[in-house]
């Protein structure tokens, strides 16, 4: 019998006891008793005689109901409706919510989607100096481009947790696909206009953690960067490949004290340590981070027969055989002051091990093609004599409710002697130093925010590492330096508008600049880019 029937003859009982309780009040007499009990036993049997007749009506509706419908699919629950007269039970479908489209396995805690999307238009232009083939040329490049970033990141029971993103574009130093590239019937897919063949999906991050240690995460993969640092170093969009090791610990100096969140990567994506917010008092989130990346695997390491050799160098050398490994030590501190001021420093030190097959011969800084005089070898990538000393800074306060800072970078290749010398420039060993220093205004966060950064960059020939620096600043060369700004508005809390534009030009008129990207041109006299880029993230 259903519940709301039980309910209604409990409710018919408990009318009959009342009738049936004694009056403590007022004397009664047997006859009256009887009268009030025979009053009950009928009101009883009419209650009953109701009862009947609705459960009949209800058996008769769930019958027709049930040949009249089509069985429900999938998992369902009984409901009952009523109509002001009758009561109609049936099975219909469940509902399902947003957290029932995902069916997660047991050692899976947290799991999230995210990624975003670019449309950019962008023009470089690179001009030859009067020591090359062409003096004064200009060489342009005008494209429409977007990328496109899909990522799933989650936590795993016993403090693991996991990251994976595809990516359009298998370029280290950049994700994007032009617009019209594979149209040549040489391409992928034979080419023709709207062809797919540049439109690839490629793993940009594939990496494994675990956090069951106090203030320490560790990561294995191809993961991103876990380094405090900036686009004079490191390009952005350059996730390396090995182990990193990460401790950070918060302090509180005074003050009321708050919970510090210590995430092993933000959700933006961005390699800024995590720190507290403000609160009245000081707080010291101090940090160690360190890589062991494989930056050139030796394949073989122990070949079939002679070692090959080569005269990149000069004389015949042996290849060596054994992999090239980039080594990262950082060790820093962010200080967050009363009134949301605050300044982190992250000084770091990045030297190399081995050689690998790829980047083994010395670099000098030509390039293939157009070249000059002082430059006349053409390797652009090798790693030898490389001992980068590098010191990130960043100071931020608030000026009223608009978030202001000051950020800077100071390189310099403690082996630039070396360097130069193997270039055959012995002469320019004090071309070593790189520096940057700019000042931003404005955060870009929700809808209708803005901000805008303006810097000034210098990077000497035989400073830095050629290979990881921004394509976009300079057109990752060396030997330049130059003025850009980058400025950006929120059309809504997840589409914005990005702007950012360079002009450089070459530091010393006697060396090439160094590195090679899109402009093939070797000495740049002057450089110029502009990228324009509509953002969605989701």
């Amino acid at each position: 019998m259903p519940n709301y029937i039980i309910r209604k003859c409990i409710a018919g009982l408990a009318a009959a006891v009342c009738l049936l309780a004694p009056n403590v009040k007022s004397e009664t007499t047997d006859s009256e008793r009887l009268q009030k009990l025979e009053q009950a036993v009928q009101l009883l049997q009419e209650r009953n005689a109701q009862l009947e007749s609705e459960v009949k009506s209800l058996k008769k509706s769930r019958t027709t109901d049930m040949a009249a419908a089509p069985p429900a699919e999938g998992p369902t629950r009984k409901k009952v409706t009523y109509d002001g007269k009758t009561y109609v039970e049936k099975e219909v479908p469940v509902e399902k919510s947003s957290a029932d489209k995902w069916k997660l396995s047991l050692p899976l805690t947290e799991v999230e989607l995210y990624g975003d999307a670019r449309l950019r238009y962008e023009y470089r232009g690179g001009q030859g100096a009067p020591d090359t083939d062409i003096p004064g040329d200009w060489q342009e490049r005008k494209r429409e481009r977007y990328r496109l970033r899909l990522g799933l990141r989650g936590t795993l029971a016993d403090d693991w947790f996991f990251g994976v993103r595809l990516e359009t574009s298998a370029g280290d130093r950049s994700t994007n696909v032009t617009f019209g590239d594979d149209t040549s019937t040489t391409s992928a897919g034979n080419g023709g206009p709207f062809a797919k063949g540049s439109d690839g999906i490629d793993v940009g991050q594939a990496y494994l953690g675990y956090k069951g240690f106090k203030d320490i995460t560790l990561i294995g993969g191809k993961m991103p960067n876990p380094f405090v640092s900036t686009w004079m170093v490191w390009d952005p969009d350059i996730n390396p490949e090995g182990l990193a090791e990460q401790w950070k610990h918060t302090f509180k100096l005074g003050g009321e004290s708050s919970s510090a969140t210590a995430e092993g990567y933000s959700k933006d994506g961005k390699n800024v340590a995590a720190s507290t917010k403000a609160q009245p008092g000081l707080t010291l989130d101090v940090f160690v981070n360190l890589g062991q990346f494989v930056y050139d695997d030796q394949n073989p390491e122990n070949p079939v027969g002679a070692r090959p050799t080569t005269t990149g160098n000069g004389p015949n050398q042996l290849v060596p055989n054994n992999d090239a490994i980039m080594l990262g030590w950082q060790a820093g501190a962010k200080f967050t002051f009363p009134n949301q001021l605050y300044a982190q420093i992250a000084p770091t030190l990045y030297n190399y091990t081995g050689n690998g097959d790829t980047f083994n011969i010395h670099y000098q800084g030509g390039a293939p093609g157009i070249t000059n005089a002082a430059s006349t070898t053409q390797n652009q990538t090798g790693i030898n004599s490389l001992l980068v000393f590098d010191l990130p800074v960043e100071v931020g306060w608030k000026l009223g409710n608009l978030p202001m800072r000051v950020f800077g970078d100071f390189a310099v290749n403690l082996e630039g002697d070396d360097r130069a010398a193997a270039a055959g420039r012995p002469d320019k060993s004090d071309q070593k130093y790189s520096y940057q220093i700019g000042v931003g205004a404005g955060q870009l966060k929700k809808k209708g925010d803005w901000q805008v950064d303006v810097f000034w960059q210098h990077s000497e020939q035989y400073s830095l590492d050629q290979n990881l620096i921004d394509n976009d600043i300079f057109d990752a060369r060396l030997n330049m330096q130059g003025v850009g700004v980058k400025t950006g508005y929120m059309l809504s809390d997840a589409v914005w508008l990005y702007v950012t534009y360079v002009h450089g030009w070459r530091i010393d008129d006697s060396l090439g600049t160094g590195g090679f990207n899109d402009i093939a041109i070797n000495p740049l006299n002057n450089y110029n880019i502009l990228q324009a880029d509509l953002n969605v993230k989701f």
